[in-house]
This record gives C-alpha cells, structure tokens and sequence, in this order.
C-alpha cells in the first residue's frame, strides 16, 4: 500500500505480454463451452475444463494481459492501492473498469469511484492479495440456506486446498518478533496459485501484534483452516521465488494459454447470452476491434463477469426482473426479480498515528524509493514485497461497546453463527487519510505514519445492481447502500472504538508519537465518529451475492446449488455474484474454492 512511485524504474520482461491472444478473431466460431469474464471464476474454469483436451473453451474479456498495457504495476505487492480510492480519476481505463455508484444515502448522498478490474485475471490484478478462508459456521449456513450440505466447510475444504501451493520457507527464515504461526498439518501444495508470507514484514506490525494479543486478540495460526478468531500474520497471493503479485491471471491462465483447446478472446465484449426457443443459451454476442459476432456454445455459457457485469449481462440477455428489462427495451426470456438485488460489501476504515519504526513514509524520503525499487527488482525482496497489511486480527467488539448498541442490532449479531467475526482489523504501515486518493502521501514532516484499519464483515445494508439501458457499453447503475441501517451504523462506530482500544493498549506507547494524528481525540462522541466515518470510509471491494444461489423457493435465488441460472437451461454464474450471502474473511479465497467445485460438477455431468 505504498504511494505510487512511478512505474517507468520497474520495467522487467514479462512473458504474458507476448500469451496468446485474439487481436483477429475466429468470427462465428462454436465451442462447448463459452465462457464471458476472464476474472478468478473465469480464468480457473476455463483452466479446468481444458485439462480435457476434448474439451473447447472461449473465454471472452473485455481487457488484455495486464502487462501488455500497463507495464509490471500489478505485480508489485505494495502497489495494490493505486485503484481503490473514492476519487472518480482513480482509474486507469486500459485495466479499471472506473465504475461509479450511484449516489449513496448511508454516506453523505455522494457518488464514489468502485475499483473493479478489466484484464484478464479481473480483480486479481488490483486486490490487496491477503488470503483467508471462511469459518465453518459461515459455510454451514451457506449449505443451509441453498439446501445442499456438500457446501460445508469439510466438503469445500479440498476445493479450497485444491488451488493452492503454500510455501512456507520465508516464514521460518523472519526474525522471532515476525515470525509466523501456521498449522504445519495444513500445508496445501502442488496447486496452481502461490500463497506465501511475505519476504518483508512490517516493523509496525510487530508492534500491534503485541498489543491485539493484550487487547484479547490472541495470536493462532494461518486462517486456512476454517477459524476466523485471533490474530495472525497473514498469508498473501505473491509468488514467493520472485515477490510477485499472483493473479488469476498468472496461476492458471498463463500455464494453459497454449492449449489448442482454449482460445482467449481478449479486448472483447460479452454483448448478451443468446437463447433459443427453448430458453436454452445457445452461444454469446461478442464485439471485437469494433466488429460484432456470435461465439456458438453447443454445451453451455457461464457467465463470470463478477457482482456488478455478471447481474447487468444476465440482465441485458433477458434474464432479470421484468419490470426493469421492459423499461430498458429488453425482451423478457425469465423473469427474475433477484438478478442485481442482495448485494453485499465490505466497508473500512482507520486510525492513525506517528511512529517511531520505519514505514512506508521513508519511501516518500531522498533515493529510498530507487533503492526500493532495486532491491524489489533484483531479488524480489523489501518493502515493496510487502501488500502493507501483513497482520490481522478478526474478532467481535468487547460487551461493553456492544452494550451501547439498540437490542434490535444486538439481537442480529446474535443471530450469527458463533464464530462468525464481526470485524477484521489489519495493520498498514503508511498514512491512509479518507481514502480519496490512491495511497495517499504521509504529511512531509520528517515523521513516520502508521495506521490500523477496521473491516466490518457482518454488514446489513444490501444494495442492487441495474441495467441503464439495454446495452453492456452502458455502465450499470451500482447502488450498494453502504450504511444504510441502524445495525451497520452502531458497528461501524463500534468498531471505531475497538480500533482506539487496540492503539492505546500500553505496550504501543514505545512506538507511537504523540496522541492519535488521524482522525484526532477531537472526534469523540459517537454523532462525530459517525459524520466522520461518512467521509473517511471506503470499500474493500469485495462485492458479492448480487446474482444470490439459493433453493428454488426462494423468490430472490438467481442460480441453484451448482450454479445453474434458475429459468433457463445450459447458463451458469461462476463468480461472487453467485454466492448467496458475503461470507467472513477475504472472499478471493471463495472464488476460487468456487469456481474449483463447480468446475469439478461441470466436468461430472452435473
């Protein structure tokens, strides 16, 4: 999460810039399988179900290889902050998408910038790459509520293992205060994605893993073994041989852009699915340099665009509520009111304090960035390797901050299961602000800036996702209703408290200078924590459930247990927007564990 340093001293070889692409397209060809969004969902289903070399696949995206227009940003870990800001020109048209929602109540009635990614890997490229699995709670009501128990935690387990390759070297090479805690039971190889502790740990982070430990956050192990309690550095999608980011992108479709059965339809638009008369998707409309055609797909379409373009195809293809489609000029093949409705995100926010331990401020400081840079160049190591979160704790807030909250909220956080956290708090050694800019400079006074963020992960407010018009050129209108009930107002005041309490725990005092530098001891009472959490919040980007699985009695399910369009024959949701609620923890993990089972089903017939 440091600030954006300029990219031009970081120009490394990158082989995905010459992969296979489809700067002329094969029009009007047929495949099994078309599959639109070249996302995590996408890429590992499109992986898979070429391991059949029987098997033909198009995978349309609407982006290219990120290095092939965008240099190696993505690759650098501590650079994963440069998208995902409020500020509507946080973007970068050739890898970001620069959605903006609609104006939102919960938050000052403002419009924001949400951070979703357009190249092949999707938001792989963009995310903060911590990786945590959900709790087994969480995954026993998800296999609840859509009425299959292969949805638990032990019967998703293996999927979740399935993608990964764990390397645990760097860990047993840190220094004592730094070294981390992993169940050596659980140590999944031989997958496709690398997760590693970082090289580089944060001197910061030493520090508030002492003091979440006295605050009652007790260390423990990796959260790769269906717990979500305690405090733990955390493991990260980065190569450990090279300090690289890993994306979906580099894990699985870079492994397999040469198979003759796969063909990448990169730089093009999933216009709309395609039905015959019997309601069955029979191919997709695609536009390419300009030139609109149709992908054929004698076997099915899977639509895995991600929360906010997944809902708007379904949508503009005649699958939605039919209210919405006839108003936009959409011929209704299904009516379904859930399409776009249930979505779920993650908000956060932060405290911070000057510091007597270096941190990313010293980047902003004569030639430390040019050493940084040769130093991540040379061996994939420093700071630079580093995401900046590298340790976190999940947890519920203390009974006597929940002691202020209304019975109506407190009755809710009862209703979770019971190891079912009410927030993630995670260290970041830089200046965070109110997030309206990308990394945002520390003040260039001479001091060193640390920060502690907060993420409430049992959020109430739901928010819609609707087509403004009948084409996929038009962005959707994305309302996700951040803060809009009492329960989620409470919280987030809470968990403000609980961020102070962590801080102000007495071993910190031989870190920290002076009292707390952002927001101030001047906000105080709960009406002032609230109006400035209002204006210093951000999303985590990490929309879901906006194209919910569910039983097919329930009015609002879009996709069944394995991820098949209600209404409709031969079209699948693979991506966050099928689940059917946002589970605790980091959800790129359940993407992926995701996209890994229902590729199994495919592949099963089923």
């Amino acid at each position: 999460m440091a600030a954006k340093l300029g990219f031009v001293a970081l120009m490394l070889a990158s082989s995905l810039a010459s992969a296979a692409c489809v700067s002329d397209p094969t029009y009007e060809a047929e495949y099994d399988y078309v599959i639109v969004g070249g996302g995590i969902g996408g890429s590992v289903t499109a992986s898979r179900l070429t391991e059949d070399p029987s098997v033909s696949v198009a995978l349309i995206e609407a982006g290219t290889w990120y290095e092939k227009v965008a240099g190696n940003e993505s690759m650098v870990p501590a650079y994963d902050a440069n998208y995902n800001a409020k500020a509507a020109n946080a973007t970068n048209p050739a890898v970001e998408w620069g959605l903006i929602t609609t104006p939102q109540a919960g938050v000052g009635n403002i419009s924001v910038h949400f951070a979703r990614g357009k190249a092949l890997g999707g938001s792989s490229n963009l995310h903060y790459m911590l990786y945590t699995h959900s709790s087994y709670g969480a995954m026993q009501k998800w296999a609840d509520e859509v009425g299959d128990q292969s949805y638990t935690y032990d019967e998703v387990k293996k999927y979740y293992y399935k993608s990964l390759n764990f390397t645990t070297e760097l860990a047993d090479e840190r220094l004592a205060n730094s070294t981390p805690s992993y169940d050596k039971d659980i140590v999944p190889t031989g997958g496709l994605l690398d997760i590693s502790y970082t090289s580089f740990a944060s001197p910061w982070s030493t520090w508030v893993a002492k003091a979440m430990d006295m605050v009652g956050l007790k260390n423990t192990v990796a959260f790769i073994n269906g717990n979500l309690f305690g405090s733990s550095w955390v493991v990260s999608t980065i190569n450990p041989r090279n300090g690289h980011r890993e994306s979906a992108a580099t894990a699985f479709l870079e492994p397999s852009k040469g198979r003759k059965n796969l063909k990448i339809y990169d730089l093009s638009r999933g216009e709309k699915v395609l039905f015959d008369k019997n309601k069955k998707a029979i191919g997709v409309e695609v536009t390419t340099n300009n030139k609109t055609y149709k992908l054929k797909a004698r076997k099915e379409v899977i639509v895995a665009c991600g929360a906010f373009h997944s809902p708007q195809l379904l949508q503009v293809s005649g699958v939605g509520p039919a209210k919405l489609l006839k108003d936009n000029g959409v011929s209704v093949v299904t009516d379904r009111p859930g399409v776009g409705q249930n979505l779920h995100d993650h908000v956060y926010y932060g405290v911070g304090y000057r510091v007597n331990v270096d941190t990313f401020t010293s980047l902003q400081y004569g030639d430390n960035t040019l050493k940084a840079q040769e130093q991540w160049n040379t061996n994939g190591t420093g700071p630079l390797a580093s995401p900046g979160a590298d340790y976190v704790a999940f947890g519920n807030l203390p009974k006597g901050i929940r002691a202020t909250f209304s019975d109506k909220t407190n009755a809710l956080l009862d209703e979770l299961p019971e190891d079912w956290p009410e927030f993630m708090f995670s260290t970041i050694p830089a200046y965070i602000s109110d997030f309206w800019t990308p990394a945002p400079p520390s003040p260039m006074d001479g001091y060193m800036y640390a920060s502690l963020l907060a993420t409430i992960q049992c959020p109430t407010s739901r928010g819609n996702v609707s087509i403004s018009s009948s084409s996929m050129n038009d962005p959707p209108l994305i309302n996700p209703n951040w803060l809009t009930t009492e329960h989620d107002v409470e919280l987030v005041v809470g968990g403000f408290k609980r961020l102070r309490q962590i801080l102000e725990a007495p071993v910190l005092a031989e870190v920290k200078i002076g009292d707390e530098y952002f927001p101030g001891s001047s906000i105080e009472t709960d009406e002032q924590i609230y109006e400035h959490l209002m204006k210093s919040y951000n999303s985590i980007s990490h929309p879901a459930a906006s194209n919910k699985m569910g039983k097919k009695s329930d009015p609002l399910a879009v996709v069944d247990s394995h991820a098949r369009v209600y209404g409709v024959k031969g079209l699948r949701v693979i991506d966050a927007s099928a689940f059917p609620f946002l589970p605790p923890g980091l959800p790129q993990s359940a993407v992926y564990m995701f996209a890994e089972k229902i590729s199994d089903l495919i592949k099963k017939g089923q």
